[in-house]
């Protein structure tokens, strides 16, 4: 799972609902502070819908448990990345000021 694929990954399982690939460009494009176009996610979505990381529901795509358990490595190295040569309150405290948690792949998936 590449950065790109985990970041439209976590845009999806933070969702709670199905997202269109325009809104997950949208969402995206605000964290990296550019333009994503639906054309540049088109080749990493297909990657992730071969990969059952994702699947489509209606006219939107959602994470799947396959997903969860491809990004849960992902997101505890980069935990430890940052946690690299600090005390782990100081990762805490940045880590809540991301908003991310390295705990939060470590449960299923939601029903949507």
């Amino acid at each position: 799972m590449t950065v790109f694929e985990l970041a439209i990954f976590m845009c999806l399982y933070r969702a709670g609902r199905p997202r269109r690939v325009e809104d997950i460009c949208q969402v995206i494009g605000g964290w990296f502070e550019c333009t994503v176009e639906p054309r540049t996610a088109a080749a990493p979505i297909e990657h992730m819908l071969a990969n059952q990381w994702v699947s489509q529901k209606g006219h939107g795509l959602c994470a799947t448990e396959e997903g969860r358990r491809a990004a849960r490595p992902m997101m505890s190295g980069l935990v430890r990345m940052l946690d690299h040569g600090t005390r782990l309150i100081d990762v805490a405290l940045m880590m809540s000021v991301l908003r991310m948690s390295k705990g939060e792949l470590d449960h299923g998936i939601r029903d949507f």
